[in-house]
């Protein structure tokens, strides 16, 4: 007798989350622009707004009963937050920031989940994530989306510089998922604090290196949105989609966030891909939602009867 079991709703907050991450981290290149148009540089951007996020984070920790005791217990795993966040944190925001003054938005956001698809293999390999061939069609997708992309609007829109620092800062983020899917980090607010405390002192080093400049009264709404939705929403709701998912299937479904990018680029500052880079977009996107699709698991029962 072939039995359906009932889907697991587990999957679906994971998949919810991947793709609140997506929606948070599609704001990234307008607001940081937006920074940008009234003259603060890439340093100050990344600095500020994981500050801003880790000083909202630290009012709720301070304010929930037991809040500085869990703090404590954080710390056990401190050395394995830091790695995640000089991955996640310090090598994304430097980078993307950076990424942003040379190419357009939502070639940056396809660029920079372009750059860690080879931290699937990751995953599958190291993690030992099962893969069906349903979602390795859909990683090809990805794969391919983000080949072209790169072959035709990654030289026709941007410089190499662009290019290079979305790529590494893509490598960086996926790195980031892996690590802390790797060492089974506890997805906690208070896990959370501490992993943008290491990276607030790790974006520091450069801030400080370019004088540590005090950000205009005109920048300041983009400065504390970047830090509100993407840092805080975005990052936290990441870590919240790998405690139900495979760290696969969040990088994979969190490709989605140049659709969001596009849009926000589109309304904001008319910035459009080419044909080729829109199909390419679309594709990704394609990608990412057979694999945020969930499975109906199927047993046998070979002892009865039908």
């Amino acid at each position: 007798m072939i039995k359906l079991h009932k889907l697991n709703l587990t999957p679906v907050l994971g998949v919810g989350f991947a793709l609140l991450a997506a929606l948070s981290n599609g704001t990234v290149g307008v607001l940081s622009r937006s920074a940008f148009d009234e003259g603060v540089d890439h340093t100050t951007v990344a600095f500020w707004r994981c500050g801003i996020a880790l000083s909202l984070v630290t009012i709720i920790v301070l304010l929930r009963p037991g809040g500085i005791a869990r703090l404590s217990e954080a710390f056990q795993d401190g050395w394995k937050i830091a790695i995640c966040s000089a991955l996640g944190i310090f090598t994304l925001y430097h980078f993307e920031t950076r990424a942003f003054s040379y190419a357009a938005i939502p070639l940056v956001a396809i660029l920079v989940f372009g750059g860690g698809l080879g931290a699937i293999l990751l995953d599958i390999f190291v993690l030992k994530e099962r893969v069906t061939s349903r979602k390795t069609f859909a990683m090809f997708m990805v794969f391919f989306g983000g080949y072209f992309l790169i072959a035709h609007d990654g030289m026709a829109v941007a410089n190499g510089l662009g290019v290079g620092f979305a790529l590494i800062a893509g490598f960086g983020y996926a790195s980031f998922i892996f690590a802390w899917k790797f060492f089974k980090l506890h997805s906690t607010l208070e896990s959370f604090w501490l992993f943008l405390a290491f990276g607030f002192v790790m974006l520091a080093v450069p801030y400080i290196w370019a004088g540590a400049p005090i950000p205009t009264s005109g920048a300041l709404p983009s400065l504390i949105s970047l830090g509100i939705i993407p840092s805080l929403c975005g990052f936290y709701s990441t870590i919240l989609s790998l405690k139900y998912i495979e760290a696969y299937k969040t990088q994979v479904i969190e490709s989605c966030e140049p659709l969001f990018s596009a849009l926000f680029a589109i309304i904001f500052f008319g910035e459009w891909l080419s044909e080729t880079g829109i199909l390419a977009a679309i594709t990704i996107i394609a990608g990412a939602f057979i694999t945020s699709l969930p499975e109906r698991r199927i047993n046998i029962d070979a002892g009865a009867t039908g």
